[in-house]
């Protein structure tokens, strides 16, 4: 359960987690999973089968040459190509929120599944028969519990996230299984905010707020390669030399790690920030103008004195 420790005069003003509907691009990733796992125990059950090897002689014979049982090469690559084919998409659909990741974990549910019929036709498997009528509820099954386990640890993922904002300062904390990370920035460290909300964040009343600080809170790193080149040539002969000059900057990220992620009401919670920013900045005004007063308080009293 996520708790903190209060300083002295500190209030709680909201307490949030990530919506549920804000991590549905991970939900929908390995609901996937469920349902191609599913259309796959169709596809090797009652779409391939050895009646329609036979009647694909070239077909046959090419897969042949690559592995001798045929047939379970052949649901191997209808299998594996739809997973494959969905990691590329995401790759670069989810570019900014694990894509890599994604496309990564589908080529290990691959190596997975290959594996396991490899050690099942050498150890367990009389003949090639055996091996794909295994390979027929191996594949499918394997698919279908990795995305209910799947689904199960991306809630687990969302839940271990908790926002605080106090009238001192935010905290955003974040503690999935043994790996905790707590981090806080004080108001008036913060020089702008972003609220970001999607088409269906709108819809369903949830958007990130980003707190950007000059330390780098809520950003991340873009970078462009500008390249120019000179030459000169001949009819025999060319000399040429290219440069390139790399430009960085900082955007906005979300980042459940760093921003408000996926909160309810996220104008709301922008709006609390802003009064406490408000707050923050009144205070830091006034303590200024005592501190002067302290140190020049003596000074002014001492020309008085001296003029009188």
């Amino acid at each position: 359960m996520a708790e903190i420790s209060f300083l002295r005069g500190e209030e709680l003003k909201l307490k949030a987690k990530p919506h549920l509907l804000s991590f549905l691009h991970l939900y929908s990733i390995f609901g996937f999973l469920i349902l191609w796992g599913i259309a796959c125990f169709r596809i090797l059950n009652v779409v391939i089968s050895q009646d329609w090897l036979d009647n694909h002689t070239t077909t046959a014979e090419l897969l042949t040459n690559i592995w001798p049982n045929a047939i379970t090469l052949l649901g191997i690559i209808c299998w594996s190509f739809g997973l494959l084919i969905f990691g590329f998409l995401c790759r670069y659909l989810y570019l900014e929120t694990g894509g890599q990741s994604v496309f990564r974990f589908c080529i290990f549910v691959v190596i997975l599944g290959i594996l396991g019929l490899i050690l099942f036709g050498k150890f367990f498997a009389d003949d090639r028969a055996d091996t794909f009528n295994f390979s027929k509820y191996f594949l499918p099954t394997l698919t279908i519990l990795l995305g209910i386990t799947g689904l199960f640890l991306v809630n687990y993922y969302r839940l271990s996230f908790t926002y605080f904002l106090t009238n001192i300062r935010i905290i955003l904390q974040s503690d999935f299984f043994m790996s905790k990370d707590e981090r806080q920035v004080r108001y008036n460290h913060i020089e702008d905010i972003k609220l970001s909300q999607s088409i269906f964040g709108r819809l369903f009343g949830f958007g990130t707020v980003i707190p950007l600080t000059g330390t780098g809170l809520g950003t991340g790193t873009d970078e462009a390669m500008l390249a120019s080149g000179v030459g000169s040539g001949s009819d025999k002969m060319s000399l040429g030399f290219m440069g390139g000059l790399k430009k960085t900057s900082r955007t906005a990220r979300h980042n459940p790690h760093d921003t408000l992620y996926g909160v309810s009401k996220p104008s709301h919670v922008r709006d609390i920030i802003t009064e406490n920013i408000q707050s923050d900045t009144g205070v830091e005004h006034l303590k200024r103008i005592e501190k002067l007063l302290d140190s020049d308080g003596n000074g002014v009293i001492d020309a008085l004195e001296n003029s009188k």
